[in-house]
């Protein structure tokens, strides 16, 4: 459980990353492109991202 002090690694609160399709490296949601590569993340992109953080959310139990 957080404490209004999230961090950016924090799992517990909200989806916060999305992966490169390009070079693998973990971004911010908010980001609109890789900040590696440049390669731009897209909505769908972070739709998965999402879906995939609630699906482990769903497995931990919240």
């Amino acid at each position: 459980m957080c404490f209004g002090s999230c961090r950016v690694t924090c799992d517990n609160c909200k989806p916060k990353f999305v992966w490169c399709d390009q070079c693998g490296r973990k971004n911010l949601l908010v980001f609109k492109k890789c900040k590696q590569c440049g390669a731009p993340l897209t909505e769908e992109m972070k739709d998965a991202a999402r879906a995939d953080w609630a699906a482990r959310a769903a497995e931990r139990g919240r």
